[in-house]
């Protein structure tokens, strides 16, 4: 069977209420315990099936928040990177197993790779092989105004950030990607579940 037989229809996937998304968490520190929570509330909020798949740098951070065993414990589906495709993350999007690919929060560097055509990573070679098969990837880069800007450290206090051109070069490329939707919060994930789930 083509990768193509394998999909559901959109439609399919609109009508069907166990809403399975794919969830990636890159390094970022910054909005990582925002991100969990809010994992947290709309999965209950609309019974969702999501499993994360964190990165190799992903990992790390939450283990510096100390927010890994939450996000084990509250999603036993939680999968960490050991290469570009491996878990087979890529294979799963392809086949039509998850509805969604949502990338968030998304580090300067995951973002520079997926707007340059690298996919050496699993979250960047995931993203490039959903967009293949009309799979909707969403993705909330921490980078996307140049300026300084203000994130929480795991003992609560504040660091200052300077987001470089660049970065923000790269986020507005990822906008004009056909696939891909760029988030501009992370509570924009809501309305697009919300839609989903209609």
């Amino acid at each position: 069977m083509s990768i193509e037989a394998g999909l559901r229809s959109e439609v399919d996937r609109k009508g069907d209420t166990s809403l399975k998304i794919a969830w990636g968490i890159t390094g970022s520190g910054d909005r990582i315990e925002e991100t969990v929570e809010f994992m947290e509330q709309i999965k209950e909020r609309y019974n969702l099936d999501i499993v994360p798949y964190a990165s190799k740098e992903g990992e790390v951070v939450l283990k510096f928040y100390k927010l890994l065993n939450r996000v084990k414990e509250g999603f036993p589906g939680y999968k960490v990177e050991r290469s570009s495709n491996a878990p087979f993350l890529a294979a799963k999007l392809q086949m039509g197993e998850y509805d969604l690919f949502i990338i968030c929060p998304a580090t300067a560097n995951t973002v520079a790779k997926i707007a340059h055509g690298i996919a050496d990573s699993l979250l960047s070679n995931s993203a490039a092989q959903a967009m293949k098969v009309g799979v909707p990837v969403y993705i909330y880069p921490v980078d996307q105004k140049v300026g300084e800007m203000t994130t929480i450290l795991p003992d609560g206090r504040e660091m200052k950030l300077k987001i470089r051109e660049e970065d923000v070069k790269n986020t507005d490329a990822l906008r004009d990607m056909e696939g891909m939707t760029v988030l501009n919060t992370i509570d924009e994930i809501e309305g697009v579940v919300s839609e989903w789930k209609k």
